[in-house]
């Protein structure tokens, strides 16, 4: 891909900005462009000020940026369009500068529906999410798509919560009597067992021993503490590690119209958080 906004052949910048980077994307995007010979180069940024970093991505001519919790939502304004699927969503992950246009993508809620797809869940099975964010808007759309209904919805600010539940139609319930439903799929959506705080779950040990399928969307570390409880329990689990790899393979091809080096950049995670 010929790089228009770059003349004199530097190389094309992408950035991801979040309010406690980790080191996830600057590993997989930077090996992926290795891999390809490709002239991108893939930087991380610790943000408060959403837009003050679209006035820079637009200025100096950024090619993609990745957007994490908590600016999926707050980014939307500063954008030209939104693609189609985002625009459903309400959250946006990913922003492409197509020559000066700012595009707003989410491959949040295709991570979700391609993990999940995998694991067959009947429409029959209760689900429940923590967290009403950007990251549970995606998978909420993502569960309506595979024709999933049974679904309760908890988050921390009760006021937010019960918007999200609203807006998509599921029952929400107050963040203080999550252990009282008993749930076949646990989603958690918050940022509950990220480090530094490893030794957090968003549930007790008792629930996710009477579930089936965890899911956590916290990718550092990718085996959370309620990852860990729920592989020992014998659980079927989908880490971060894994969505995040999923999101990030539709991000290389949005920012540089080649096919993602999956095998490369799936073993520069595996090695980045010592996976084996």
């Amino acid at each position: 891909m010929k790089n228009k906004m770059n003349p004199q052949n530097n190389p094309t910048l992408c950035i991801s900005v979040a309010e406690k980077p980790g080191k996830f994307g600057i590993t997989v995007h930077n090996a992926g462009y290795r891999a390809l010979g490709l002239n991108f180069m893939y930087k991380t940024f610790a943000i408060d000020d959403i837009r003050g970093v679209i006035i820079g991505v637009r200025s100096l001519g950024i090619r993609g940026c990745s957007i994490s919790m908590p600016f999926k939502e707050k980014v939307i304004p500063f954008l030209d369009r939104l693609d189609p699927l985002a625009k459903k969503i309400g959250a946006v992950n990913t922003v492409v500068n197509d020559n000066g246009s700012l595009v707003g993508y989410n491959t949040d809620v295709i991570a979700v529906e391609k993990s999940l797809r995998q694991l067959q869940i009947k429409n029959d099975k209760s689900i429940i999410i923590f967290g009403a964010g950007g990251v549970s808007r995606a998978i909420l759309v993502a569960l309506k798509n595979l024709k999933l209904k049974n679904i309760i919805l908890t988050n921390r600010t009760k006021r937010k919560g019960e918007i999200l539940a609203k807006e998509f139609n599921v029952n929400f319930i107050q963040w203080s009597k999550r252990e009282n439903i008993e749930a076949d799929v646990i989603i958690n959506a918050t940022s509950i067992g990220m480090a530094p705080n490893i030794f957090s779950s968003p549930i007790s040990k008792k629930k996710i021993e009477n579930s089936q399928i965890v899911m956590d969307v916290v990718v550092t570390p990718p085996k959370t503490k309620l990852i860990k409880i729920a592989n020992k329990q014998g659980k079927i689990t989908v880490d971060g590690l894994k969505l995040s790899l999923y999101q990030a393979f539709t991000q290389f091809k949005l920012y540089t119209g080649r096919n993602p080096p999956i095998q490369v950049m799936q073993k520069a995670a595996n090695t980045l958080y010592k996976v084996k």
